[in-house]
């Protein structure tokens, strides 16, 4: 017998840390960390806690019912279809664009290139398409996987040392968030916003899931599916907590500050680890940053059309004379020109695109929480499979704080 059953059964829960670590922690924890020191360090362990039970619903609902995510906004109704149909169809372009922007800037960095961040984009973009067109997602997904460890294991020891690193302060106190500054607000909200990852990423977590059946149709064991997705959720958790420990540590109240521009930022993160560990580790750092940015973008990529196509079957008779894998190809070409024609004709600035994207993301997660709650507490999960009454009073409180908190947002910002 094997010492640890759990570990034939990870899988989808690295799949999600692996498209999680990537605009929320190696930006915005990062440069919540070098603007505010550690002022938000409980928010940032605040909205991974009361987020928890909208994103375990992706694993708890698919291995009792053995079905998508999706099913389970179908039982509500055709209204959440509807719902989770349009916000991913309205921000699936704007949320590619953000993830290949700071790819670009990495990419940029990494062969010296010096070319329109669109152009690059456009590159990023075009190579995913073939990867997923040619059938080697999985293959280099696996390698992404130890590239993503890889980086993990440089955030934490350049964390560690950087409380060591013997930078020069500014006399004067390094900035103070207040929740009476409207610019910090919003900087606040667009930390949350994909603080870990954006909320519909729990229908790709079912999806993940579902692919874990075994040739007989068989889905992991709930306790081994709960495992791998706890050491997902609660790895990426901390690594968000490192990386606002690094901004925090090598760059608060020292009077330097990220460009707003991807190649800048790229060029700027990647010395936080060299000034802490040793400029040896400079293409080390980069390759891993780089390549840990395009798994998610090419993630994303992929699990948007795809879930996109799914829900479309279901909403639009008419395309049931599509298999899911044809509309798939059709949504993936949009999702390609469209994230390009944002960055051609709308936003270069990183910094902006990135908190635009993230904010989004904020204001459309209160819904997609109730949702989820009213799934993971519904009929279809039987009452002994369903989580402990903390876990409801949690979800409870994470679905007013996030309609409060957003209502708030849109009353100081408009009103």
């Amino acid at each position: 017998m094997r010492r640890f059953p759990f570990l034939a059964y990870l899988g989808p829960g690295l799949l999600y840390a692996g498209a999680a670590v990537g605009v929320s922690h190696l930006v915005q924890s990062t440069r919540a960390g070098a603007v505010y020191g550690y002022g938000l360090l409980a928010v940032v362990i605040f909205a991974n806690f009361i987020k928890y039970p909208f994103f375990v619903v992706g694993t708890k609902y698919t291995i009792v019912t053995g079905k998508s995510l999706l099913d389970g906004y179908e039982s509500l109704g055709r209204l959440p279809i509807w719902i989770f149909f349009l916000i991913s169809v309205g921000t699936m372009c704007i949320i590619v664009a953000t993830v290949t922007l700071v790819t670009s800037g990495l990419f940029s960095n990494l062969l010296g290139l010096t070319m329109e961040p669109w152009m690059l984009c456009a590159i990023i973009l075009t190579f995913c398409f073939l990867l997923l067109a040619i059938g080697k997602f999985q293959a280099l997904d696996g390698l992404m996987k130890w590239i993503v460890v890889l980086l993990t294991v440089a955030t934490i020891v350049a964390m560690v040392l950087s409380f060591y690193a013997d930078i020069p302060k500014q006399t004067t106190e390094g900035k103070s968030f207040s929740l009476g500054n409207l610019a910090d607000v919003a900087f606040l909200i667009a930390l949350m916003g994909w603080m870990p990852i954006p909320i519909e990423a729990a229908v790709w977590q079912s999806d993940w899931t579902l692919a874990k059946k075994t040739p007989d149709g068989k889905l992991p064991p709930m306790k081994y599916a709960m495992i791998d997705f706890n050491i997902g959720y609660i790895g990426t958790t901390l690594l968000a907590v490192c990386f606002l420990a690094l901004g925090s540590n090598m760059m608060y109240n020292t009077g330097m500050e990220f460009s707003s521009q991807a190649v800048g930022f790229a060029s700027e993160l990647v010395k936080l680890y060299t000034t802490a560990i040793g400029s040896w580790s400079y293409p080390i750092i980069l390759v891993a940053a780089f390549f840990t940015m395009f798994s998610t973008t090419l993630t994303c990529f992929d699990a948007y059309p795809r879930v996109v196509s799914n829900a479309s079957r279901r909403l639009f008779p008419t395309l049931q004379k599509f298999s899911t894998e044809k509309l798939y190809w059709y949504w993936i070409l949009l999702v390609g020109i469209g994230s390009i024609f944002i960055l051609l004709f709308f936003r270069t600035n990183m910094k902006s695109l990135v908190d635009f994207a993230t904010t989004v993301s904020f204001l459309n997660a209160p819904i997609l929480a109730l949702i989820h709650h009213l799934i993971l507490f519904g009929k279809e999960i039987p009452k002994e499979e369903r989580p402990k009454p903390w876990m409801n009073l949690l979800s409870w409180f994470g679905i007013l704080f996030l309609f409060g908190f957003s209502i708030y947002y849109i009353n100081i910002t408009f009103f």
